[in-house]
């Protein structure tokens, strides 16, 4: 479906006409109006993230709040609930390398890179361990390294996570076309183009753009077009970025789990919990009524709510 809507729409324009437009449009991200704003070396590539200290002294371990690949999405996405939860906790929200205000190199991305990259954020910015909050594809790099270093992870708070089922190695003539200088760009432009975010966050939410605000929309087409930043969303939409855990893992996590879906989610759909649940039986599942796909972006108020209650019962909280 994707190769097919790529292919039709390029071929009804004048693509160097459109890039060029689209080019001269981009700018560079506004700074975050939320927390503060930092970056830091991991292997020679500079990862931004935003910092949000939390408001009260009571002890509780910090939490690590990852954003979901697609186009534009960046940290910003979790402003709302970042800051609810940041009443009790310290709260530091990345961007992937390749998206938002993080480095966007010319080079593959994978699920091991982006381990790679979480692994060592905990190790050298947080330095101790912490919650991990993570969405989708990005559930499984979380399930990952908390099986590979349990000592970074104090729990794992897991939302219409994925990976327990490969994705395969991607479509290889989709990801050609998109490398393509001339027509892979103007690909890249109608997949990330105004209309295009609204049909994608029609898809993902149950309110679409006009819930998130003009901002936040505005900021998904600028970091969607910043340089450099269709190589990841190249690979994340060619099937590239999915990780599968390996059978039996669930026995494996010894940090609590909490996680969360949309009622109303779509992929992956609300009855995907049960699979989830039989790999680990102990963790708590929290439905969220009134949302799809991201119910952190949807309910914000009552996502941080439900997670700092399940925190809370945790013995580290206390």
């Amino acid at each position: 479906m994707t190769r097919g809507l790529i292919l039709g729409g390029v071929a009804l324009g004048a693509p160097a006409v459109i890039n060029a437009v689209v080019a001269r449009r981009a700018a560079r991200l506004p700074r975050p109006r939320w927390g503060s704003t930092r970056h830091v070396e991991l292997d020679g590539s500079r990862l931004a993230f935003v910092h949000i200290p939390r408001s009260r002294r009571d002890p509780a371990p910090p939490m690590v709040l990852l954003h979901t690949f697609g186009p534009g999405h960046t940290g910003l996405l979790w402003r709302e609930a970042a800051e609810r939860l940041a009443r009790g906790h310290d709260c530091y929200v990345p961007d992937w390398l390749g998206w938002g205000d993080s480095e966007r190199k010319a080079r593959r991305y994978t699920a091991k890179v982006y381990i790679d990259v979480l692994d060592r954020f905990l190790e050298e910015v947080i330095g101790e361990p912490a919650v991990v909050v993570a969405p989708h594809r990005a559930a499984a790099y979380a399930v990952q390294v908390a099986l590979d270093a349990p000592e970074r992870v104090a729990a794992l708070a897991l939302v219409a996570p994925q990976g327990l089922g490969a994705e395969g190695r991607g479509d290889p003539v989709l990801h050609a076309l998109l490398r393509a200088p001339l027509l892979g760009t103007s690909a890249l432009n109608l997949v990330t183009g105004e209309r295009a975010l609204e049909s994608h966050l029609r898809r993902e939410t149950m309110f679409g753009a006009e819930g998130l605000g003009e901002e936040v929309v505005e900021a998904m087409y600028r970091a969607s077009h910043l340089p450099g930043a269709g190589h990841a969303l190249i690979d994340s939409l060619c099937g590239r970025l999915g990780h599968e855990l390996e059978a039996g893992f669930g026995g494996k996590v010894q940090q609590p789990v909490w996680v969360a879906w949309g009622r109303q989610a779509t992929h992956p759909a609300l009855e995907t919990a049960d699979l989830w649940l039989q790999e680990m039986p102990k963790a708590d599942l929290e439905v969220i009524g009134g949302c799809r796909n991201l119910p952190h972006v949807e309910r914000p108020a009552k996502f941080a709510a439900a997670l700092t209650a399940f925190i809370e019962r945790q013995r580290f909280a206390a």
